[in-house]
């Protein structure tokens, strides 16, 4: 069995995707690997680059202080056990035991934490930080219809300042 373990110098991080770095430990306690955290250099493409990271060392379950509801959801989404770490300053040996007496294992995304960010992502829109409230029409001119946001095209990818339609600047600060 493989566990990570989100790490910060020596002791366990607490909080997940802003550990310095990610331990995978053997269920004799020894080191099998010791990666720099993706998800600190690149968001939300790094969070998901954290967990590709975590399935492609073999991982079954991940040990965590605090973690946001929606990365816990792509931990569980892919079958890992997560269990919670009630003291930071936990031994490393004592994860590689088979039942984790100390742990309470994560089973539902509402044990982990809101993210405030997220949430107000998708009060403006979503990923891209704008207001959609009207649909695309509200910085759009015209009657067609458009059934994704402008973030969500080809052209909103490659920068989420143009919009694929008019191909002119927006500016992605709400002004209120």
């Amino acid at each position: 069995m493989i566990t990570a373990i989100p790490m910060k110098a020596e002791n366990i991080s607490n909080h997940f995707s802003k550990a310095d770095e990610i331990l995978f430990i053997n269920d004799q306690a020894q080191v099998v690997g010791r990666f720099i955290n993706p998800a600190l250099l690149d968001g939300c493409e790094g969070k998901q680059q954290l967990v590709s990271l975590i399935l492609a060392q073999g991982a079954n379950r991940v040990i965590v202080r605090n973690i946001g509801q929606q990365l816990l959801s792509k931990l569980l989404n892919q079958n890992l056990s997560v269990f919670h770490a009630k003291n930071g300053r936990t031994e490393i040996q004592h994860f590689a035991a088979a039942v984790l007496s100390d742990c309470e294992q994560y089973t539902q995304v509402s044990q982990g934490r809101p993210s405030v960010k997220h949430i107000a992502k998708q009060a403006n829109g979503g990923c891209c930080d704008h207001d959609h409230a009207d649909g695309e029409l509200g910085c759009h001119s015209g009657s067609e219809v458009i059934k994704k946001r402008c973030c969500e095209t080809k052209a909103g990818a490659e920068s989420a300042m143009m919009k694929p339609c008019c191909n002119k600047k927006h500016s992605l600060m709400h002004q209120h």
